[in-house]
C-alpha cells in the first residue's frame, strides 16, 4: 500500500488517480477538519505532516504501507502555518515516522529552483527539504519538477483571476520574458508512478519539465485562448513590479510580492528529459488546458472529512 501526503492538492489529486488506476492500493492523509474532494477507492486516514505520531498511525493502521509519496507543503505562509514549520520540520516527520515503522522507498516533488541558498522563501524551504530527504539514508526518489499545471494549480489558476477580473488588458511582470517549462499535472504523476519501479530513480533526483520552454507571455496567451478570452498582453518591466503586485492584488489568486518577485527568474531544464528517464513524451500545454473552458462542467462540491483531533507535537 502506498500512502500519499498532501493528497488533495493539484498534485495529489492526480497521484492519487494516476495510482489507483494503474492498480495500486492507495491510503490518503487528509488534514483534520478540511473540506476535501474525497478520492474514489482510496482508504482515508486523518492526519497532520506536524504531528509525527499521526503519520506513523497512517503508515501502520488498516495495512501496513511500503511506500510514501509525500506532496504535503504550503505555498504561502499563515499564522497557522510556516515553511519552517510544514515544509520543513514536516518533511523531518514524515522521514521519522518511516524509520519507526520501518519503510524506507520515499517519493518527493520538489520544484526547480529550490535551494536551501535560495533568495525566495518558499524555494529556500524546499530547498532544505530536498537535502533533508537526501541525507535521510532510505531509498529516496526527488522529482525536481518545472511548474506545474492543472486543475487547481497556481499559474493558470493567476492568469484566469487577471483575465477575469480586468478587461482588455493582461499585465505581466518582468516583461512576460521569463522562460518555464509547464509539465502537465497527469505528467508529473505519471513519472511518479513509473518512479516505482524505475531503478535509474532510487537515490537519485530527478529533474523533469514539459516538451516546450515558453515565456510568460506564451502562457498567458495560451490560457486566455482556453478560456476564450481576448486580451492584449501588457509587458511591465522588472522595475515596476511592486506596482504591478498592487494593481493586481484584488485579482483571484493574486500573487504576493515575494512570489512575483520569485518569476524573474527562468526554471527550465532538459528537454526530452522525461522520455528519456521514463519512458514517455510529456504533453504540450496547448492540448491540455480543457480545464479552463468557461463551457465546461463545474467540480464536484467538496465534503468535509472528519477525524479526532491530535495535539501537534
Amino acid at each position: 500500500m502506498i500512502l500519499v501526503t498532501g493528497a488533495t492538492g493539484c498534485i495529489g489529486r492526480a497521484v492519487v488517480e494516476r495510482l489507483v488506476s494503474s492498480g495500486h492500493q492507495v491510503k490518503c492523509l487528509f488534514h483534520w477538519g478540511r473540506e476535501h474532494l474525497c478520492p474514489r477507492r482510496v482508504v482515508i486516514t486523518g492526519g497532520d505532516v506536524r504531528n509525527e505520531d499521526s503519520i506513523y498511525e497512517a503508515i501502520t493502521d488498516g495495512g501496513e504501507c511500503d511506500t510514501v509519496v509525500h506532496l504535503a507543503y504550503i505555498r504561502r505562509e499563515s499564522k497557522e502555518e510556516t515553511f519552517e514549520e510544514v515544509n520543513v520540520a514536516g518533511t523531518q516527520k514524515v522521514i521519522a515516522a518511516m524509520k519507526r515503522a520501518n519503510i524506507k522507498r520515499l517519493i518527493v516533488v520538489g520544484c526547480l529552483g529550490a535551494e536551501s541558498r535560495s533568495p525566495y522563501p518558499l524555494q529556500r524551504s524546499l530547498g532544505r527539504a530536498e537535502e533533508i530527504v537526501r541525507a535521510s539514508g532510505l531509498n529516496f526518489t526527488v522529482l525536481k519538477s518545472a511548474v506545474v499545471y492543472g486543475e487547481g494549480d497556481w499559474l493558470t489558476s493567476w492568469l484566469a483571476g487577471i483575465a477575469n477580473d480586468f478587461p482588455f488588458v493582461m499585465p505581466l511582470p518582468h516583461s512576460g520574458a521569463t522562460k518555464l517549462q509547464p509539465i502537465w499535472v497527469g505528467d508529473v504523476a505519471a513519472c511518479v508512478e513509473r518512479c516505482l519501479n524505475t531503478r535509474a530513480t532510487f537515490r537519485q533526483v530527478v529533474p523533469i519539465g514539459g516538451p516546450q520552454a515558453l515565456s510568460l507571455s506564451d502562457i498567458a496567451q495560451l490560457t486566455t485562448q482556453a478560456m476564450r478570452r481576448r486580451r492584449r498582453i501588457v509587458r511591465v518591466p522588472t522595475a515596476l513590479t511592486r506596482q504591478v503586485v498592487a494593481f493586481l492584488r484584488r485579482c483571484r489568486n493574486a500573487l504576493t510580492e515575494v512570489e512575483m518577485d520569485a518569476l524573474a527568474y527562468n526554471r527550465t531544464t532538459e528537454i526530452g528529459g522525461v522520455h528519456r528517464v521514463f519512458g514517455f513524451a510529456p504533453a504540450k500545454m496547448a492540448s491540455k488546458l480543457d480545464y479552463l473552458d468557461p463551457q465546461r462542467e463545474p467540480p464536484p462540491l467538496p465534503v468535509r472529512f472528519r477525524s479526532r483531533l491530535h495535539a501537534l507535537t
